[in-house]
């Protein structure tokens, strides 16, 4: 029997507490929580020095390098990892330029956490069928 390897997520957001809790939620549901930053220029550190997560769950808005830089060098330097924007900027310039820029999904942070268990499954389904 062919054991399943666990998909592997990256929490990126300046809020410490917003962090811990989405960590906390999805260890709860099973996910297996890798890495975590608080802003895109520290993640791009720590992915130098690690194994790439499979998902990256992303802060738009942060100091430093915000999530659409982010988005640029993870794109460039690690394409296959998944990223879904997780932010208060709901709007749709944001959302457009997310997409444009590569990422998977977008989900905001005053949405249920259902809808991102249900953007993480959507992702991680649309990677095992290709």
């Amino acid at each position: 029997m062919k054991k399943e390897i666990p998909i592997t997520i990256a929490v990126v957001d300046d809020n410490a507490f917003i962090r811990e809790s989405v960590k906390f939620r999805l260890k709860t549901l099973g996910y297996n929580v890798v890495m975590e930053a608080e802003n895109g220029q520290q993640f791009l550190d720590k992915l130098q020095e690690s194994n790439t997560p499979d998902i990256c769950v992303l802060d738009i808005n942060m100091p430093v390098m915000n999530g659409l830089e982010t988005t640029v060098h993870l794109k460039k330097e690690w394409p296959a990892m998944k990223i879904i924007f997780f932010s208060m900027e709901d709007s749709n310039l944001y959302i457009k330029k997310g997409m444009q820029l590569g990422a998977d999904g977008f989900v905001a942070k005053d949405a249920p956490f259902a809808d991102l268990n249900n953007m993480l499954l959507s992702v991680i389904n649309r990677v095992q069928v290709a």
